[in-house]
This record gives structure tokens, C-alpha cells and sequence, in this order.
């Protein structure tokens, strides 16, 4: 058995962990007028310091982004290998 994954698991994996992150995104949104609530009452009252915002890599674009290059790899190699046999 090898330890590397072919690229339709990868794919399969990929697709998996981007429709999750995509979920706990959906959850977040619908929680995130509680926690801004609890933010705010508890820097009102010198609980939590002031938040500054900021920007992150966008993990399940990178993800859906690489699942398109790996189809699309294999879609042209079986194009090239398919040619080949004419």
C-alpha cells in the first residue's frame, strides 16, 4: 500500500473540507449577531479590549480552486491519452 493519494482523492477530500468550512461559515453568520452582542457588552464594561479586524486566506476558495486545476489536469491527460490511442 502507498502512502500517497491518487488525485480523485484528493479532489474527494478537498470538496469534503470546503463544503464543511462552508457550513461552520453558515453557523457563524447566523451566531454572529450573539457574539458581537456579547462583544460589546463586555467592552462596555471593560471586559475585552476594543477588536480590530482583519483579513485571512480564504481556505475553502483555495480549496475549490484546487479541485478545479486537479480536474481539469486529468480531464487534459485523459484528453492526451484518449488522442494517443486514435
Amino acid at each position: 500500500m502507498t502512502d500517497s493519494m491518487t488525485n480523485a482523492e484528493a479532489i474527494q477530500m478537498m470538496e469534503r473540507a470546503s463544503q464543511e468550512i462552508k457550513g461552520l461559515r453558515k453557523q457563524i453568520g447566523e451566531l454572529g449577531p450573539k457574539a458581537e452582542a456579547y462583544d460589546a457588552l463586555c467592552t462596555v464594561i471593560g471586559l475585552l479590549p476594543r477588536r480590530r479586524g482583519g483579513e485571512s486566506i480564504d481556505l475553502a476558495w483555495e480549496l475549490d480552486n484546487r479541485v478545479k486545476q486537479l480536474k481539469a489536469a486529468e480531464e487534459k491527460q485523459e484528453a492526451t491519452d484518449g488522442s494517443s490511442e486514435i
